[in-house]
C-alpha cells in the first residue's frame, strides 16, 4: 500500500513535499493495529488532569477585561456579528439534536488525530514531524495543544488596543529543520467524498491562521507563519473500495504574510473603534445563517436561515 499519494511533478515543491510527509505520517499511523502504549496513554491521561484542573473557575484562563476580545475562531464573521459578541449580547441557539451529536462526532475525531500524532514517535523511527512538549510544574511534560499552549497578545492598530487570545490543535516540530508549524485539523461530515474533491484550504480557515499568527510565535521568537491546515472526512468511502477508494485525508500547508495579518489587525481594529462609540457595523447578509444573534439583528426575520431576505 501507497502511503503517500502520488503528486504531479509540476507541483513537487518544498511545500508539496511537506504536505505529503505530513500526511504519510498519519498514513503510516493508521496503517497499525496495536494495543494502547503505556508511556503515550498516561501523557494523555495527565492531560485529561490538567483539563479538569482548568475546569475549576480559580484555574481558567483569564486576559485583560478592558479590552475587546477577538478569537481565531471568529475570524471571518460579520462585524456586527463581532460587535454583538463584545457586547455580550444574548445568544441564541438553534442547534437541533443531530446538530450537537455532528459536533460531538467532530470533536472525537479531533481527539484521536491528536493521539495519532503522539504514537507518530512510536511507529516511525525518525518521523518528519513531532508534536511540541511543554512542561508544566504540575502535571509534568504535556503536548503543545489545545488549553496547554492558550495565549493572547495585546495589539494597537490604527490607534486602537485590542485582544487577540485563543488556542489552537498543536504546534508540531518539523525535525529535519527545528521549524515550527501551527497544526489545525479540520473535519468534513457532509459526504464521503467531500475532502477528495478539495484543492485548497477554506478561505475561512486561512483568516483562523492568520489570526494564529496574532497570538503565536515561532522557534525563533517571531510571529508563526507557517501551518498546516489537514481535513479529514468522517464519513469514508465503502470499506471493499481499498486502493482506489476516495481520498479522506488532505494536508494544506499555509504561509501567512504581512499583508494577511495587517488586514484582520484592520477588521479588529475597525470593531474594536465601534464598539468604544456605540457605533453599529453593517451586517454582512451572507454570513447570517451561523450566526447565533439574528433575533436582535433580523428581530422581523427571526426564522430566516441563510443571507436572503
Amino acid at each position: 500500500m501507497s502511503l503517500i499519494q502520488p503528486v504531479k511533478k509540476e507541483r513537487q515543491t518544498e511545500e508539496s513535499k511537506l504536505e505529503s510527509a505530513l500526511k504519510a505520517q498519519f498514513n503510516i499511523v493508521n496503517s497499525q493495529s496495536f494495543f494502547p502504549k503505556y508511556d503515550v496513554e498516561e501523557i494523555l491521561l495527565r492531560q485529561k488532569q490538567f483539563e479538569l484542573w482548568r475546569m475549576k473557575k480559580e484555574n481558567r484562563f483569564q486576559v485583560p477585561k478592558r479590552f475587546s476580545k477577538f478569537t481565531p475562531s471568529s475570524a471571518s464573521k460579520c462585524k456586527r456579528e463581532l460587535y454583538y459578541k463584545i457586547k455580550k449580547m444574548e445568544q441564541e441557539d438553534e442547534n437541533q439534536p443531530y446538530n450537537n451529536r455532528w459536533t460531538r462526532n467532530s470533536t472525537a475525531v479531533h481527539e484521536a488525530v491528536q493521539r495519532d500524532m503522539l504514537y507518530a514517535e512510536k511507529f516511525i523511527d525518525s518521523p518528519d514531524f513531532s508534536i511540541q512538549m511543554i512542561e508544566t510544574e504540575q502535571f509534568g511534560s504535556l503536548p503543545a495543544w489545545e488549553k496547554q499552549i492558550e495565549n493572547y497578545k495585546i495589539h494597537r492598530h490604527d490607534d486602537q488596543e485590542f485582544v487577540v487570545s485563543g488556542m489552537m490543535d498543536g504546534l508540531l516540530t518539523h525535525n529535519p529543520t527545528g521549524k515550527t508549524y501551527g497544526f489545525e485539523f479540520k473535519t468534513k461530515t457532509n459526504s464521503s467524498d467531500q475532502v477528495h474533491k478539495m484543492t485548497k484550504p477554506a478561505q475561512h480557515h486561512i483568516q483562523q491562521a492568520t489570526t494564529y499568527s496574532l497570538i503565536f510565535e515561532d522557534e525563533t521568537g517571531r510571529p508563526l507563519r507557517d501551518f498546516f491546515l489537514v481535513y479529514e472526512a468522517v464519513p469514508k468511502d465503502k470499506w471493499g473500495a481499498g486502493v482506489i477508494a476516495w481520498e479522506d485525508l488532505k494536508v494544506f500547508h499555509v504561509h501567512i504574510t504581512d499583508r494577511q495579518r495587517n488586514n484582520m489587525l484592520k477588521k479588529f481594529a475597525e470593531v474594536a473603534k465601534m464598539v468604544d462609540d456605540g457605533e453599529l457595523p453593517d451586517r454582512q447578509r451572507s454570513k447570517c445563517m451561523f450566526c447565533p444573534f439574528k433575533k436582535i439583528c433580523l428581530p422581523h426575520a427571526p426564522h430566516v436561515k441563510g443571507g436572503v431576505y
